[in-house]
């Protein structure tokens, strides 16, 4: 290795170790585990520009991916993850390089007491990506296999419909009344809707295919969300309130993906609020780590757990004139974005959607304003 530094060969006789704080007669027992791990270790001093430590497993992988292990190299390879992680405590997303016929994943910590030292861990997943292309594949094959059950159904009986009614009015349209006829032709177009209203909610799966996340600010998104919803709001009675952290104001994503899944959600907790002598939907934001969790809380007629478990199947759906589409096509919107999405409810006390968004810092310029609420 070219780069000065703290590397396998001199780390034996290094004064004591800066990690552990341990003395200098006192050997590191972490240093040979460091070194002999099967997971990549590699520490980078970003203000001083050199490799601090290295071991053999990231040596190599960096060997096989044609990284040479020099400083250089290895913030190119980070690219500007490198650069948003420094300053003490944070955690970068796990990200994925392929080479070949391999996949490696790498996280980058920045270490609270160094806080020029960024540690990287980085090891072979290629045998963990392909039984998740298995797992993902099977999936795939179930919800495929839901799709087309649920096409049959929701196409097959407006068509079915529409040919008994057209077949009656060609076997004897002389003998039918103008009212009579009517009542038919009206049937037939109530049987069209039906299918636009599917198709339409199929062109959805295609929306927004590659997100476009930038820094969004959660407070201005519901307070703009809440004035659209306003008229529903106050005609069924609904007190509404949002209580967003200052710390989890801002959150890296698509606003037009964001808005149609939590309109969604919110159709969905004002439908579950009818009839019901107690009507709040709370909207509440906190940080944990570097994810927010944006939970959307109802006190509607909730579900029970067997609807919980299918409620993510496409065509699922216990509403009259639902298509059962809008949880799964919002799923994908959020997984597409690094988000995602769980749901807990109880039969006759509510239920709550918990959204995880990537937290971010605001844009340049903007501070960040104490916590916010309001109804």
């Amino acid at each position: 290795m070219a780069e000065k530094g703290m590397h396998d060969k001199e780390i034996k006789n290094h004064p004591g170790c800066r990690m552990t704080d341990s003395p200098p007669d006192h050997p590191c027992i972490f240093i040979e585990v460091m070194k002999n791990i099967e997971t990549g270790i590699i520490i980078l001093n970003v203000c001083g520009e050199e490799v601090f430590f290295i071991n053999k497993h990231a040596s190599r992988i960096l060997e096989f991916i044609k990284t040479p292990t020099n400083f250089d190299n290895l913030r190119l390879l980070f690219g500007s993850e490198l650069d948003n992680i420094t300053g003490g405590g944070k955690k970068s997303s796990k990200t994925v390089i392929k080479c070949d016929h391999r996949a490696f994943g790498y996280t980058l910590y920045s270490m609270e007491k160094e806080k020029d030292l960024v540690m990287v861990f980085i090891r072979d997943i290629t045998d963990q990506s392909r039984l998740d292309a298995i797992d993902e594949a099977s999936e795939m094959m179930n919800n495929i296999s839901y799709l087309f059950s649920g096409i049959r159904h929701e196409i097959g009986n407006p068509l079915n419909s529409m040919k008994m009614a057209l077949t009656v009015l060609n076997n004897g349209l002389s003998r039918f009344e103008e009212d009579d006829i009517k009542v038919y032709l009206k049937r037939m177009g109530d049987d069209i809707a039906k299918m636009e209203v599917l198709l339409k909610s199929f062109k959805n799966f295609n929306m927004f295919e590659t997100p476009r996340t930038k820094a969004v600010d959660l407070v201005d998104f519901f307070k703009s969300l809440t004035q659209l919803i306003g008229a529903d709001v106050r005609n069924k009675d609904i007190d509404i309130s949002v209580d967003i952290l200052p710390e989890s104001r801002w959150a890296k994503v698509d606003t037009r993906a964001l808005q149609h899944v939590a309109m969604n959600i919110m159709a969905n907790a004002m439908d579950a609020l009818d009839g019901r002598p107690v009507k709040f939907l709370k909207i509440t934001g906190e940080a944990v780590g570097e994810m927010i969790l944006l939970s959307i809380t109802d006190s509607g007629c909730g579900m029970p757990e067997d609807l919980l478990n299918d409620i993510f199947k496409p065509f699922y759906t216990t509403k009259p004139h639902g298509t059962g589409l809008g949880m799964v096509i919002s799923k994908k919107m959020l997984a597409q974005m690094n988000c995602g999405i769980e749901i807990s409810s109880q039969p006759e006390v509510g239920t709550t959607v918990t959204l995880t968004l990537p937290r971010c810092d605001p844009p340049e310029g903007v501070p960040l304003d104490p916590a916010v609420q309001y109804s």
